[in-house]
Formats: C-alpha cells, sequence, structure tokens
C-alpha cells in the first residue's frame, strides 16, 4: 500500500497516540458502573420462603408476579475499562470497552448516543456510524462552541463498515484524564466472524480482503491531536445542520444552544457546501495547531461567528495566497478565483500519491462529489 508523507509520519511521532503508561482504572466510566443493588442482590431468591408462609390467597411460591418480565435485561452499567499503555501488549478487545451491551448479538449499550456531522470526513466509500458515551452525571464543556471539551471518562466511537455492510474498523477516542494530553487513541479490526474486533496498535492494511487500510495509534493522534479537544465532528458548527444533532446531544452539554440558535457555513447553498467539505476534510490538520503547520499557514477552519464567506479563514488563506512548500509551476496559487483548475488546492484533492494526495492519510480514493464541491465554489468566485 502507499506510504504516507514523510511529514505526518515524523509529527505522529510525537503525537501522544498511546496513554503513556497506561490508563487510570477508571477511565472508561465512572464509579457508578458498580451494580447499584448491592453485592447481594440476588442473595434471596424469589421462592425462599417456605410454602406455607403465604397468605392463603397468595399465589404460589414460584409463581412470578402478573407484571414480571422474566427476559428483561439487566440493568446496564458500562464497564470500567483498562486501556493498554505504550509497553503494555496484551490483547484488547473491543468488547471490553463496552460499546456493546451483547457484542455477539450486535446489541449496543443503552448509554450511547448516536450522532452525525453534518460534513463528514471521506473515507473512500465506507459508511461509518459514530456514537458518544458521556458519563452519568457529566457534562461536555460547550461554553466555546468551536471548541467542545469531552468529561473524563468520554468515549467516542466510529464504525466503519465496506459498502457490502462487513465492518472494517472500529475506533476509539477516550479521555482518560484531566491534562491537556490525557487521551487515548485506537482502532480495532474486526475479526471475520465479526465476533469481536482487536485492537491494532500498529494499524492494518487491505483487511478483511479489502483495500482498506487501518491508521496505527500515533497516526490517529496526528489529525486528532489539531484539535484541542480531540474530537473530529463533534462541535456546533458540524451539528448546527445535521438533522436533530444539537437536539440529541443537548441534554450532554453544559450550555446547550437553542434550536436554530447556530447557524452553518456563510454564503449560498454551494458556497456553504465547499467550506463546510473543507473544513470537515482537512481543518483538523490544517489549522494553527494542526499537522501541516509547520508547512503551511493555510487554515480551513470554519466558526460559528463567521457571517460572510470572505470573513472566514478558509477564504482569507486560499483565495489568491501563493503555496508555500508545495510548489508547482502551473499552480503557484492556493485557490485563482474562477479557474479551478489552476488552483492547487483543488489539484492535490484530486489527486493520490505520497508526494501530493490531500488528505494524506487514510484514503486511495479520489472523492468526485468533493472535489465537483470545491470547485464550483472556486469557479463562481470573481
Amino acid at each position: 500500500m502507499r506510504r504516507v508523507l514523510g511529514w505526518v509520519v515524523a509529527l505522529a511521532a510525537g503525537c501522544g497516540g498511546d496513554a503513556g503508561d497506561g490508563a487510570p482504572s477508571d477511565a472508561g466510566a465512572p464509579d457508578a458502573a458498580v451494580d447499584a443493588r448491592g453485592p447481594d442482590a440476588e442473595a434471596a431468591p424469589p421462592d425462599a420462603a417456605p410454602p406455607d408462609a403465604a397468605p392463603p390467597d397468595a399465589a404460589p411460591p414460584d409463581a412470578a408476579p402478573p407484571d414480571a418480565a422474566p427476559d428483561a435485561a439487566p440493568p446496564w452499567a458500562p464497564p470500567v475499562v483498562r486501556y493498554p499503555g505504550r509497553d503494555d501488549g496484551r490483547e484488547f478487545r473491543l468488547s471490553e470497552t463496552g460499546l456493546y451491551r451483547d457484542p455477539a448479538a450486535g446489541q449496543l449499550a443503552p448509554d450511547l448516543v448516536e450522532f452525525t456531522p453534518a460534513f463528514a470526513l471521506w473515507s473512500d466509500g465506507s459508511r461509518k456510524t459514530r456514537w458518544l458515551r458521556v458519563p452519568a452525571g457529566a457534562r461536555i464543556d460547550t461554553s466555546e462552541m468551536d471548541d467542545w471539551r469531552l468529561p473524563v471518562g468520554a468515549m467516542l466511537f466510529k464504525e466503519f463498515r465496506h459498502p457490502d455492510g462487513r465492518r472494517l474498523e472500529t475506533r476509539l477516542v477516550a479521555r482518560i484524564g484531566p491534562g491537556e494530553r490525557d487521551y487515548w487513541f485506537g482502532a480495532f479490526v474486526w475479526t471475520d466472524d465479526e465476533a469481536d474486533a482487536v485492537f491494532a496498535r500498529e494499524g492494518a492494511t487491505n483487511v478483511r480482503g479489502t483495500d482498506h487500510d487501518v491508521p496505527s495509534a500515533k497516526q490517529c493522534g496526528t489529525c486528532h491531536n489539531g484539535e484541542p479537544g480531540r474530537a473530529l465532528g463533534l462541535a456546533a458548527i458540524q451539528l448546527a445542520t445535521a438533522e436533530g444533532g444539537l437536539e440529541r446531544l443537548a441534554p450532554l452539554m453544559t450550555a446547550p444552544p437553542s434550536v436554530g440558535g447556530i447557524p452553518g457555513p456563510p454564503g449560498d447553498a454551494a458556497t456553504a457546501a465547499a467550506l463546510g467539505y473543507l473544513h470537515g476534510n482537512c481543518a483538523h490538520c490544517h489549522n494553527p495547531r494542526g499537522a501541516a503547520r509547520p508547512d503551511t499557514d493555510m487554515d480551513l477552519t470554519l466558526a460559528v461567528g463567521d457571517r460572510t464567506p470572505e470573513a472566514t479563514a478558509i477564504f482569507r488563506t486560499t483565495v489568491g495566497v501563493p503555496t508555500q512548500n508545495f510548489m508547482d509551476a502551473e499552480r503557484p496559487i492556493r485557490v485563482v478565483a474562477g479557474d479551478a483548475g489552476q488552483s492547487a488546492l483543488v489539484y492535490r484533492m484530486a489527486e493520490r500519491g505520497p508526494r501530493t494526495q490531500m488528505p494524506p492519510l487514510a484514503t486511495e480514493v479520489v472523492h468526485e462529489e468533493g472535489v465537483a464541491t470545491v470547485r464550483a465554489w472556486i469557479d463562481a468566485l470573481r
């Protein structure tokens, strides 16, 4: 398979993709994970009383109450997760994280909240599903709408499926402590029988007979460390236009916005689509703290306060701005207003190869729809 760009690998080595010497024992769940009924909850079986102790009109001693639900699932409590550190070589399985209540049956845990960003990252056509777990009583710090911060114990899951439905991998970002770098990143590769998935610290290529490659833990950090809160796709600009996104997550926020109170990207429909696409696919690296910053000052982020396309960082750092380290005599300008064909930004989006392609990680197939969206915006600029 193609190797990633040299600068990506070099930066990834220092991104803190692992949890250091190991995660705190309560990293994945609060103390409430202990059964609230107490250790003696099952000490007295229902037929413990002698038959003659019941009043004359009582039901037989082994009969269930009329409204009993003998097959009801027991109360759910997420497990205490022990995340492997850098030197921990033990096998770590997805079933240990509490994503599933019943992994074999594919039954998800009941405390998960599914969400869908409006501008999803292109992943070569993979079907993706995302879930968030926030510990009981905790809240996402949303006091800054462009920079949400997860509480300790929160977990973000993202499942990748092949277009034919096969599960390929599930990625996890977990906040394991209060520090700036107290996050655990990892991807789990599904077994062929889909009974479970196994943590692949070094990543994997062509999983399950497909062209899909799984990133290493350090490569996960390369992208996620570009966001202060480490959560990609979980912020106001991404969920403002996703159907029901803010409403589903509002109970988990410290400062939930009003429905309809967060605008989407500025501009007409074509402009908003292009700006949103660049934000969702590129901003995690192309921002002041992202992995691409040593090579370029291009900033492809959107902010809730952006009111016009021209006010966005995307417009200000691309339109009419010369390229920096990427030198192409035919395309010396990042975005040429009115001419997508001469714009270096579009050229690199439409390429695949270790020296030219963008994004540099996790894709081998050009997203034709995405390229067309950005082309339309540039060609309409005057």
